[in-house]
C-alpha cells in the first residue's frame, strides 16, 4: 500500500520476508513490524543508502543467491508437506509451466513478457498461467480409480 501511495511500483517481499523469518527463526510480529517500521525511515537517510551501497556487489549477489534460493526451497518443502504428488502428471505439467515461465521469462528485457503485444511481468504471468491451467486440468481430469489396500492376505477397496 505504502508503494502505491508513494507512486512505486509494487513491491515482492512476501516471500523474500517468509524466508528472512526461515533463516532467523524470528517470527515475533512486534519484531517484524517494528523492523518494516525502522527500514521505512531509514530509506529516507541518503547516507545509509550511499553506505548500503558501499557493500560489493559479490556479497549483495551471494545474499541474494541464498534469500531467493530459501524462498524456492520453501516452496518445495511447502509442496511435500501438503503431499503434492509430482508424480501425477497434471501437477508436474503446472509446476514444469509455471517454472519455465517464471524463471525463464525473467530472461526477457526486465521480467516484461510481450504477450499479444501487452507487456506482462513474468512472474505474475506465470501465476496466472498456472491458475488457468490448473482450472483446466481439474475440469477434463478423469475420476481416479479406487485404490486397493492389502489388508493381511485380503484386498479392499476404498
Amino acid at each position: 500500500m505504502v508503494f502505491g501511495m508513494l507512486g512505486a511500483s509494487s513491491g515482492t517481499n512476501y516471500g523474500e520476508n517468509n524466508s528472512l523469518m526461515a533463516i532467523t527463526r524470528n517470527f515475533s510480529t512486534p519484531v517484524l513490524v517494528a523492523a518494516g517500521g525502522i527500514a521505512m525511515v531509514l530509506a529516507f537517510v541518503g547516507k545509509l543508502s550511499a553506505l548500503v551501497s558501499t557493500l560489493p556487489v559479490f556479497v549483495t549477489g551471494g545474499l541474494a543467491i541464498y534469500l531467493f534460493g530459501v524462498i524456492g526451497v520453501q516452496g518445495v518443502a511447502l509442496m511435500q508437506e501438503e503431499k503434492v504428488n509430482l508424480f501425477d502428471p497434471a501437477q508436474l505439467a503446472i509446476a514444469a509451466v509455471i517454472l519455465v515461465i517464471g524463471l525463464g521469462g525473467n530472461q526477457f528485457e526486465n521480467g516484461i513478457l510481450p504477450i499479444f503485444g501487452m507487456p506482462l511481468p513474468a512472474i505474475a504471468t506465470a501465476a496466472v498461467v498456472g491458475i488457468v491451467l490448473n482450472l483446466v486440468l481439474v475440469a477434463f481430469r478423469k475420476e481416479e480409480p479406487t485404490t486397493k489396500k492389502v489388508v493381511g492376505d485380503e484386498q479392499t477397496a476404498d
